[in-house]
């Protein structure tokens, strides 16, 4: 599996837990959880890209 949806994964997983939880600490510490590693899925999918079309030039 890909390092992207890995963590997107992991994001939805995040949402999911913080859906569920009734505390509100942990609520919102899950969807900040969920926030940095959706962003950090898309920063792996650019810097894959950005590899990619460096090698093609």
């Amino acid at each position: 599996m890909n390092p992207t949806a890995v963590l997107h994964a992991g994001f939805g997983v995040s949402v999911l837990i913080g859906i569920l939880v009734s505390d509100t600490a942990l609520r919102i510490g899950a969807f900040a959880l969920g926030a940095v590693l959706f962003v950090a899925g898309i920063a792996v999918s650019r810097r894959d890209e950005g590899e990619d079309g460096a090698d093609a030039a």
